[in-house]
């Protein structure tokens, strides 16, 4: 229970950080792309950590806290997109970005739905992967970064790094662990923000 209540405080208050964070995005979008793909980064990021707040604020065994794992882990899926956004809209802004900006978002509609029809414990192996390989297709931008970019390099790369540790408590799901994971999101979240806000914007 103490742990529960852990994972709750932690992601309300990245919640709050999140919407601090969304208004600043907002303040510096010049352009009808920027307030689009701010859009889509900062609400996928508050939604992301409010639905993991709600869903550990319930006991356990309740059917209201099944229906909330299902939105925990879709948010999952929504922060990936909505992370990618700003590069695919603004970093690059060219007709290949939207192309790829799409097809992303098509892979995460099509994991968002599996967990809304199966529930995120089935398929699970599957959802892992897409997490894996959906949030290291930045690896593509990592030669425009090298050449203009070094310090958003880091911290995009940075970010990556710590989500990817965190899915090590994350798999293991046993006492204690999910409070680190819920750690790891909040600096890889953090780290990924600072970079777009500093370097992309």
């Amino acid at each position: 229970m103490l742990e529960e209540v852990g994972n709750a405080v932690t992601h309300g208050i990245g919640a709050g950080l999140a919407i601090a964070g969304f208004v600043l995005l907002l303040l510096k979008s010049d352009t009808g792309l920027k307030v689009m793909a701010s859009c889509f980064y900062g609400i996928s990021l508050i939604l992301m950590f409010l639905m993991s707040c709600l869903y550990h604020s319930y006991k356990s065994g309740l059917a209201v806290k099944r229906i909330w794992r299902r939105f925990d882990y879709s948010s999952i899926y929504l922060l990936i997109g909505g992370t990618f956004a700003p590069m695919y809209l603004v970093y690059w802004e060219n007709v290949l970005g939207i192309v790829l900006f799409c097809v992303q978002w098509a892979l995460i509609i099509a994991g968002i739905t599996i967990i809304c029809v199966f529930g995120p414990g089935r398929f699970r192996p599957i959802h892992y992967t897409l997490y894996f390989v959906i949030g290291w297709s930045a690896i593509m931008f990592i030669p425009d970064w090298f050449r203009n970019d070094k310090p958003l390099l880091g911290w995009i790369v940075g970010g990556g790094i710590v989500y990817t540790l965190g899915m090590i408590p994350f798999v293991k799901d046993t006492k204690g662990m999910h409070f680190i994971w819920h750690i790891f999101v909040m600096l890889g979240a953090a780290l990924h923000w600072f970079g777009m806000y500093l370097y992309v914007y």
